[in-house]
């Protein structure tokens, strides 16, 4: 196992900077994700560690020595591509055994390596097996086979799992957890689906425009992002959001002509001061009659939309001029155009400056 260390590394094109200043610790045995949408800079923070795209600016440390210089072969990484770059003409074994045989790995140990990395993607029954003849699965594992058979202690994945269909994508995003932990290897995963960053992280960073704006633990991001586009980004359906006005006196906020109070959580912002209201979804809760409940923890919503998933229910609403969405669980049968309260903890909220985006979520005592 190895660390690998990013001191503010960028990447320029010209005169246009994709990647601004990158820092992070990635810890030996780690699951380690870059996640963001399209053109953040996460595949090329990644071709940067790989050595695969020059660093401008910045210091790369692998097991703590300096890599900007070294060519990838000499930075004992593997890598697994979006289109898992297999050799057309090459069996599955050949494609799995090719940087051994490069290597010069004695054959008696190659053979070794394969029947084990067979055995455990379950793929000895493909070995003879053209790339053609597969399915975008089995591709896929035999991607990883020849990473795994390298034995080199770091991994690089760069979106693995766009090609297949979403049934397949979460078996293996099962798979190469399990895989990543038996076999005790630093994986840096790349990815733009914020739910396999969730899912598979030990920790995740947020990217936007080749900025970080968010490294920790996948709970702790989804729970207490950084700021709105962090909010915005991560959820399945995403944060709720809603501008509104700060009342510093009563330590609440102003939405559409009601007062919700207090939000002891949080101090210190100017009065008056424009805000974004968060809520997750699944924050959002029915007002059932009978129920006592402080009104400013109360909204009263017209239904716009409902889809009974089976186990869950998604009810859309409208508050302020914003299409908000509550997760319920079970199948709740609500109509379009039914008025109803929905109810939410304040210690749920989330306040973010409205300028800024930033998070102004302070802890107190």
């Amino acid at each position: 196992m190895a660390e690998v260390e990013l001191r503010r590394i960028s990447k320029m094109y010209g005169s246009q900077k994709v990647v601004n200043e990158v820092s992070t610790r990635i810890l030996p045995g780690e699951f380690f994700v870059l996640v963001g949408p399209s053109g953040c800079g996460k595949s090329t923070t990644l071709r940067m560690i790989a050595g695969l795209e020059e660093i401008s600016t910045g210091e790369l440390l692998i097991g703590g020595k300096p890599m900007n210089q070294v060519p990838p072969s000499g930075r004992n990484i593997s890598m697994v591509f979006q289109n898992y770059a297999l050799y057309p003409h090459l069996t599955v074994k050949d494609n799995i055994l090719f940087g051994l045989q490069v290597r010069k790995v004695d054959k008696a140990e190659q053979g070794k390596r394969l029947e084990r990395v067979a055995e455990m993607l379950g793929i000895a029954h493909l070995l003879q097996r053209k790339p053609k003849e597969l399915s975008g699965g089995q591709r896929q594992r035999v991607a990883l086979g020849r990473a795994i058979v390298s034995q080199h202690p770091i991994c690089l994945m760069d979106e693995p799992l766009s090609n297949l269909d979403a049934k397949l994508r979460g078996h293996m995003r099962t798979e190469i957890r399990r895989l990543q932990q038996e076999l005790g290897i630093t994986m840096i995963y790349v990815t733009h689906d914020q739910v396999e960053a969730m899912t598979m992280a030990d920790r995740m960073m947020v990217l936007r425009d080749g900025e970080v704006q968010q490294v920790g633990k996948p709970l702790d991001v989804y729970n207490h992002p950084a700021n709105l586009f962090v909010a915005e980004f991560t959820g399945a359906p995403p944060m709720n959001t809603v501008p509104a006005i700060w009342l510093a006196d009563q330590a609440g906020i102003e939405l559409a002509g009601q007062r919700f109070l207090p939000l002891p959580m949080f101090h210190g912002i100017k009065d008056q001061t424009p805000v974004v209201l968060g809520l997750r979804p699944e924050s959002l809760q029915p007002a059932l009659e009978g129920q006592s409940m402080d009104a400013s923890c109360q909204l009263p919503v017209t239904v716009q939309g409902v889809e009974i998933l089976g186990s869950e229910t998604i009810v859309e609403f409208t508050v302020g001029d914003k299409l908000w969405k509550a997760k319920w669980n079970g199948q709740w049968h609500c109509k379009r155009g039914e008025t109803m309260h929905v109810r939410f903890d304040p210690a749920q909220l989330n306040v973010f400056d409205g300028e800024t985006g930033k998070n102004l979520a302070v802890t107190t005592n």
